[in-house]
């Protein structure tokens, strides 16, 4: 386990003289679990926080620094508690990092900068990606520990109701027939989608949530769907689709809600979609 490195700084020594620019209220995880809840501020003429390594956080007992390695999140809404599902669907690595914005979508990538109450995001494909911090709702430096660290205090604690029921940005690997939500619906609630991402399927052949219209079959779980599409399930009922259709769905049986690949044999798929799901 990480040793925590907690250290009262004195802004007048090594880079010189910090000037606070704003502040935000956030609470800081680490990866031993134990939560740190105070503003975030962006000093220096440059107005950054992420500093040397450091994540800065002005606490009531003074300002304290956070090397990045010992951070599991920076949650900027729920005071250091996410939604279990958002938990369980992080990566059990710490070789990359997580942000989940407050529309439910969750990208991977790299923290580059907190500069100004903005975020610097690096996405997978190394391109640059700025987000206001008033739209995120965490940032995952390290996922993997994250995992760890918050699953017992977020186990169970999934949203049901209300449009504030967003359990994060779910993966739904390819090379999985389906994938639980962690997400319990009853016939005839209103859940919406938003799906993104890309996956192979077959010989290299590609599909978007809305699926491979050139390859169709009465063996797929929706035979009018192309292949690869986004599909639903609810318990032991019959699959519908979802592909990148953001209107909400009626559901059509009381069970659990799982995120599928219409594919009848996916253990040639490679890749994955994420999808924010939101109860209405």
């Amino acid at each position: 386990m990480f040793r925590r490195l907690m250290l009262i700084m004195t802004f007048a020594a090594s880079a010189g003289v910090f000037v606070l620019a704003q502040s935000i209220p956030a609470t800081i995880v680490l990866t031993d679990g134990s939560r740190h809840t105070g503003t975030m501020g962006f000093y220096g003429d440059k107005h950054e926080n992420l500093i040397g390594g450091y994540i800065g956080l002005d606490t009531p007992n003074g300002r304290e620094r956070y090397k990045v390695e010992q951070v599991a999140a920076i949650d900027f809404t729920s005071g250091g508690q996410p939604p279990a599902n958002e938990v369980s669907q992080l990566p059990s690595d710490n070789n990359t990092n997580v942000i989940v914005l407050k529309d439910g979508y969750g990208q991977k990538g790299k923290l580059a900068a907190l500069v100004a109450g903005n975020v610097q995001w690096q996405n997978e494909a190394g391109v640059m990606q700025p987000y206001a911090i008033s739209d995120v709702q965490r940032i995952y430096l390290n996922p993997g520990s994250a995992r760890v660290a918050l699953n017992n205090a977020t186990s169970g604690a999934v949203a049901t109701t209300g449009s504030s029921a967003v359990p994060g940005t779910i993966q739904v690997p390819a090379n999985q027939a389906c994938t639980n939500t962690g997400i319990t619906v009853k016939k005839g609630d209103r859940v919406s989608f938003q799906a993104t991402g890309q996956i192979s399927f077959a010989q290299g052949q590609t599909a978007s949530p809305d699926g491979n219209g050139d390859v169709k079959s009465p063996n797929y779980p929706v035979p009018v769907a192309g292949a690869g599409a986004l599909i639903g399930r609810v318990g032991n009922s019959a699959a519908f689709p979802i592909g990148s259709n953001t209107q909400p769905i009626m559901m059509p049986a009381d069970g659990g809600l799982r995120l599928c690949i219409n594919d009848d044999i996916v253990n040639d798929n490679t890749g994955a979609f994420s999808v924010a799901v939101r109860k209405q």
